[in-house]
């Protein structure tokens, strides 16, 4: 399952910050887990992991990302 951000996440802005990774690659996660942070022009946000399973990470902490954008995948 695709990490995506959607506008659920982000509202009325159209693009992030992937400030930082609360899990490694590779990493196991439970469904509901605070996986990564990203903040926005007006506020900072943690971002659960839809499912459990094995992580892989798509994105590096700093990287900017758009509206859309799938940050990791979980299998």
């Amino acid at each position: 399952m695709d990490v995506m951000i959607t506008k659920d996440v982000l509202g009325e802005e159209t693009e992030g910050d992937l400030t930082e990774w609360l899990v490694a690659d590779g990493d196991q996660v439970t469904a509901g887990q605070a996986i990564a942070q990203i903040e926005t022009a007006k506020v900072m946000l943690d971002i659960e992991a839809p499912s459990a399973g094995k992580i892989t990470l798509l994105v590096d902490s700093g990287d900017v990302f758009e509206l859309g954008a799938t940050i990791a995948s979980i299998a």
